[in-house]
This record gives structure tokens, sequence and C-alpha cells, in this order.
């Protein structure tokens, strides 16, 4: 993140052969403290899609790419990077439709999974640190009321917070 990395990414999505169509600037709403001069009020969110594919824009007309959204109450996060369902829901109302595959590479703490569960999508999600899948399950399994069913993989190696104690 932030401005130092901002020229890495639009190079990686062409090696992808995802376009970069534009960055949506999220702005926060509450500044996060640094040391830096100026405080950060805002990240970017690149807009994209696979190269040469259609795409559809299902948002109003002249929607701006400055979307005015607070951030989750830092005493309230359960996760570091937390990012607010609204921000999620708002991206996936804009270019998915109801039934349609959501895919968020870096789940963290599920906001993507919990949009796609009030926006009737269906989500995927993958997340590296394992302690955050069992996070992620937690919250989904809170908001819905329901259960999760864990799927074991073809070679039963153990997932989530279970992997992280099996590697000790």
């Amino acid at each position: 993140g932030g401005y130092a990395n901002c020229g890495n990414y639009p190079p990686v999505l062409k090696a992808c052969e995802l376009y970069f169509s534009q960055a949506i600037i999220w702005v926060k709403e509450h500044p996060v403290l640094t040391r830096k001069d100026f405080m950060g009020n805002h990240e970017w969110c690149f807009y994209g899609w696979r190269e040469g594919a259609a795409h559809v824009f299902l948002g109003p007309n002249n929607v701006p790419d400055l979307w005015h959204i607070k951030k989750v109450n830092p005493n309230a996060m359960i996760h570091l990077t937390e990012k607010p369902v609204e921000l999620a829901v708002r991206a996936m109302q804009y270019s998915s439709r109801t039934g349609e595959n959501v895919l968020d590479l870096f789940g963290g703490s599920g906001s993507t999974l919990i949009g796609a569960e009030q926006t009737g999508r269906r989500a995927f999600l993958m997340e590296l640190d394992a302690l955050y899948c069992d996070v992620i399950v937690q919250r989904w399994e809170k908001f819905t009321g329901r259960r999760a069913e864990r799927i074991s993989d073809r070679s039963n190696a153990p997932v989530g917070a279970e992997a992280s104690e099996a590697e000790r």
C-alpha cells in the first residue's frame, strides 16, 4: 500500500492479463495517525477486468471515483486493516449481479464475504493467515446464524488455525 507502491500494481495487473481501468479513492472520513507530514485519510481501490473481456457497469450514471465511507471504528476492528462492509457492497453492486461470483484474494476480516451475503453474491476468499481464516468463518457464522462446514482437501492437510498448530 501507500504512494511508494502505487506504480508497482499496473504492470503486475497487465502481466496477469488484467485491464486496469482506473483507481477509485476511498476517503476514510478519519485519518490514520502516522509519523509522516500528512496523515493518511484515503486508500486506492483499483478497478478493472480481464484484458479483452467485456465488462458491465451497473452503477448509476456519473458515479464519482471518490467514495466517502467511514472506516471501521478502531475499537471494533478484528483485523488491523479491516475494511467496512459498505465498501465491498458498493463495489459489488456496481460490478456484479445477484447470484454472480465475487473473488477476494485478501480475505482479511471477511468484509467481502459479509457484503456478498447481504447482496446475494457468492464469495470466494483467500487468506494466508490461518488465524484470520478462522476470524472470517466466525464472523460469517455470527452474521448468518448458520454453521460453516469444513471441506477437507484431498491431502487431508490441516487448515486454518489447525494448520498453524501442526507446523509448530
